[in-house]
């Protein structure tokens, strides 16, 4: 029988979430320094990338959809694969600077990906100033989830100019096939198989999402049902256009690792209070800020050691972001409690809202997406934006003999939520790339200025009190009998004549001359 490689459950929101104003892809733009790489243009990066990906099978398949969208596509080869489609090359107008890198990539990002080819496109960005040069990469997220994407970067890429060694890919990447074509008996037989156990698994579903608090209900003495949070419509919650905005901030690690150490929490806890003081201060300044704490989306990757497979292994979590605290270390607490708590129940395999959604045929979940209210949409998902961060390599990467100085990555807006904030950990720095809807989030660019004021706040937190000296009453006696036996020496020092200032100058003793021989030279003594 043929082999067959159909997209797995956690894919399928990827797929199905897809809409002409929502894009399920995610990108990279990666700056560069090619300063030691004086062979560098467009033709020399191309055949490194043609090089690289040829040791990648998955950048070679191609989506093949079922009818109606009653199961979830097959991954199947692209028999006309071409590089000319996915490699191509853009120049920034001037001056190049920051801000026209941004506007350039946002225009790249804002395009969906051809789904009769494989999801991936690599732009060379060239004439940033100074004569630099940056790459956006595109992929859409049901190929791999964000570690994935960094196990397929490491292919790509190298750990230093010029290596000896031909690259050494992992087995799980290198041995992956697609499948065949399905038959139109195996579509319609896996269809209907996949159909015929949705409601069993609905059920499931549902009974274990309600399981805890049934229990709760069965304990003595009995526990309070926890109330389901309340969260907020933002001004950045609304109906999602097809326009994106982008902008890139860098803050020292060291310093979120200060942090992290100083309130025992964990980086991404950081990370979170960061972005909420940021945002808080955004909505502040357009007297936007709600009562009621704003929550936001988490990846939670559910990889175990050793699963170097490019695929998608996340679940998905809400947390608070505190918005309505006013201290910043009270803030930090409460996002630690609650996030610590809502990361053990992921790994626990709580059921939520995404594990429901990948029950369901592409079919069912595109019309529940294309129809969820905007207004709404905060209240049903459970959270008014998107928070991630990815950890990265810590020592210099390079593509085709340039350096990579600067790692930025770009992210999903889903319905209803105008803010996507996602950083990586690289090298001594972590990157943030902030994309958001520019018709629901005016003004933008202020947010990333305001992460590395809200960072600035939390540093001068970290600053060790000085420390008091604690002066007792037998201290201060000692100090004064101190003090008074010094004022008694001083006295019968001056009745002497022996005072410092009225010494007399003393005559230094005669210099000895050595006694000489009777040839005149000095003799030894």
């Amino acid at each position: 029988m043929a082999r067959l490689n159909q997209l797995s459950r956690e894919d399928v929101m990827f797929v199905a979430g897809e809409t002409e104003s929502i894009y399920q892809h995610v990108a990279g733009l990666v700056v560069l320094d090619t300063a030691d790489c004086p062979d560098f243009d467009y033709p020399y990066f191309r055949r490194h990338c043609e090089e690289r990906i040829a040791l990648i099978p998955h950048f070679r398949w191609k989506l093949h959809s079922v009818p109606l969208g009653l199961d979830r596509p097959y991954w199947v080869e692209d028999e006309h694969f071409s590089y000319d489609h996915h490699l191509r090359r853009v120049a920034l107008p001037a001056p190049g600077d920051r801000a026209t890198l941004c506007e350039v990539a946002a225009s790249l990002y804002a395009r969906h990906l051809d789904h009769s080819r494989p999801l991936w496109e690599i732009w060379l960005i060239e004439g940033l100033e100074g004569g630099g040069v940056a790459y956006l990469q595109k992929f859409h997220h049901c190929m791999m989830d964000g570690e994935g994407a960094l196990k397929m970067m490491e292919v790509l890429c190298d750990f230093e100019p010029r290596p000896r060694a031909a690259k050494q890919v992992d087995r799980s990447i290198s041995e992956a096939r697609a499948g065949h074509v399905p038959s139109l008996q195996q579509r319609s037989t896996r269809a209907w198989r996949h159909l015929v156990r949705l409601p069993g698994d609905a059920a499931r579903g549902v009974y274990n999402i309600l399981r805890p608090k049934l229990l709760e209900q069965f304990v003595w003495p009995r526990k309070p049902m926890a109330e389901r949070p309340v969260v907020p419509t933002a001004c950045f919650n609304g109906e999602i256009s097809s326009a994106r905005a982008i902008s890139v901030t860098s803050l020292p690690l060291a310093d979120l690792m200060r942090i992290k150490r100083h309130f025992e929490v964990s980086l991404n806890d950081v990370v979170l209070a960061l972005v909420s003081g940021a945002v808080r201060t955004y909505l502040l300044e357009h007297a936007e800020l709600p009562e009621h704490s704003l929550r936001t989306n988490i990846p939670v990757s559910l990889r175990t050691a050793g699963d170097d497979q490019l695929s998608n292994r996340i679940t998905t979590t809400t947390v608070t972001l505190a918005t309505n605290i006013d201290d910043p270390a009270e803030r930090l607490r409460a996002i630690n409690r609650e996030s610590t708590e809502a990361k053990a129940q992921a790994h626990a395999d709580a059921m939520g809202v995404v594990e429901m959604f990948q029950m369901m045929p592409p079919i069912l979940v595109s019309t529940i997406m294309e129809s969820l209210p905007a207004e709404q949409a905060p209240q049903i998902l459970g959270a008014n934006l998107i928070v991630s961060n990815v950890r990265s390599s810590p020592i210099p990467m390079y593509i085709a003999g340039a350096r990579m100085e600067k790692m930025y990555p770009v992210s999903i807006l889903t319905a209803g939520m105008g803010i996507n904030v996602t950083c990586v950990s690289y090298l001594d720095a972590m990157d943030f790339g902030i994309v958001v809807d520019p018709d629901l989030v005016k003004g933008y660019m202020a947010i990333a200025d305001a992460l590395e004021a809200t960072l600035a706040v939390y540093l001068r937190l970290c600053k060790p009190a000085r420390k008091r000296r604690k002066t007792t009453a037998a201290a201060k006696k000692q100090a004064a009998s101190k003090k008074n036996a010094a004022g008694g020496k001083k006295d019968a020092a001056k009745k002497s004549g022996k005072s410092t200032a009225g010494k007399a100058k003393q005559t230094p003793p005669a210099r000895k001359t050595p006694a000489r021989g009777k040839r005149g030279k000095p003799r030894a003594t």
